[in-house]
């Protein structure tokens, strides 16, 4: 009996042991949840030239593609490309992400991001005209553009800068773009540049918005506006590549000083900018009401030619050579230039609410400062402009 205590007595002993060492387990614990993007087999779009394939790499007078072994991201390689859209029409290399597997993007479109480094030999950008283009089956496309982008510290230059385009700024609904059956990823350039890139992946990312119809809308019912502020927003200024254009501080907001020849074989003319931020502006209710004016600060007037860019439409450009009607002179060297928008040929067929950029290309006159850029209230002459009162 005495034994038979003592063994009963053990077992609960070893009991309360054991059981000291044990968690609580409800009957119907889940299991660990996989992500959206764990899932995701195809996060690496490139990362050397061994191992991601591409097309559209030869070299002709457009565009140099090389694969750099120098100061890479990662890897053994990365793309190094230069190019001059002045020569070609249309310049672009593909990804052959996934070995041009379907991917279904659907699932990640709200939580991840393209994610690549770029940078440049020397000097600072804010800028690059290059687009992302994704490539359903159906051969549908949809763009985003680096001003869209996370650009790490704001601008590129000769350090790797991170960039991230979240999925959600393709613009793939309009375009009718099936997300769920993905070819490829193409990369297009425009006018003209040079740039390093490398590790394109696909990553987390957190959006602090919400893609809606406004999102990258910026509505004004108002005047005056100022438009053009912001280096970064601005393209064709860069003394990388050019001395001729170059940004100046005699006016309010951003300026730009021009000393161009114009008897070079291809001086470098035209700029532009974003009326603010590469979001649409949307002038539709105040445009017939409306003149672009700006400053100059010459010895003579320049003849100026200006465009207005917009981002969908049947009609996405219009344009104007200035002359001295749009022009008053307010004396010591300084200009005032009034362009009333419905002065514009082909006006009404414009999309005002899909306004995009703002250029001007400099035809005659070689030294000269142009700023302080605003959409005024307007409801003179539109041929005559400078003769109403209300200036």
């Amino acid at each position: 009996m005495k034994l038979t205590s003592q063994i009963a007595l053990g077992i609960l002993t070893s009991c309360i042991i054991s059981c000291s060492y044990m968690r609580e387990v409800d009957i119907y614990e889940p299991s660990k949840s996989i992500s959206a993007f764990e899932k995701f087999p195809y996060k690496t779009l490139f990362t050397n030239s061994e191992e991601n394939a591409l097309w559209g790499i030869k070299n002709n007078k457009c565009k140099e593609i090389l694969f750099d072994t120098t100061n890479n991201f990662i890897g053994k390689n990365h793309l190094h490309v230069k190019w001059d859209a002045s020569k070609c029409n249309y310049i672009a290399l593909g990804l052959k992400w996934g070995n041009y597997k379907a991917k279904d993007l659907r699932p990640i479109i709200e939580t991840t991001a393209i994610e690549l480094r770029v940078r440049i030999d020397s000097g600072i950008l804010s800028n690059v005209p290059m687009f992302f283009v994704l490539v359903d089956y159906r051969g549908n496309q949809c763009r985003a553009k680096i001003n869209y982008l996370d650009l790490e510290g704001g601008k590129i230059d000769s350090k790797w800068r991170r960039i991230r385009i979240p999925l959600q700024s393709f613009n793939y609904k309009k375009r009718s773009v099936n997300m769920g059956n993905i070819k490829e990823l193409r990369l297009e350039f425009q006018r003209k540049g040079e740039l390093h890139i490398d590790n394109i992946i696909i990553v987390p990312h957190n959006h602090n918005y919400k893609k809606t119809k406004d999102t990258f809308t910026k509505v004004f019912d108002k005047h005056p506006i100022r438009i053009g502020f912001g280096k970064e927003y601005w393209w064709g200024i860069n003394e990388k590549y050019s001395s001729s254009l170059k940004f100046g501080n005699t006016f309010e907001n951003e300026s730009v000083i021009v000393d161009i020849d114009l008897a070079e074989k291809k001086p470098w003319n035209i700029f532009g900018f974003s009326p603010y931020k590469w979001m649409r502006t949307d002038l539709s209710s105040i445009y017939k009401t409306s003149a672009l004016t700006f400053k100059l600060k010459a010895t003579e007037l320049p003849k100026i030619q200006a465009f207005l860019f917009a981002y969908t439409g049947k009609k996405r450009r219009l344009q104007k050579i200035l002359n001295e009607s749009n022009f008053i002179n307010k004396g010591n060297n300084i200009y005032e230039a009034y362009i009333p928008l419905k002065s514009l040929i082909d006006y009404r067929e414009f999309r005002w609410d899909e306004l995009k950029e703002i250029r001007f290309k400099i035809l005659e006159g070689n030294q000269f400062e142009i700023g302080d850029f605003q959409i005024i209230e307007f409801r003179g002459n539109p041929q005559k402009p400078t003769e109403w009162k209300g200036l």
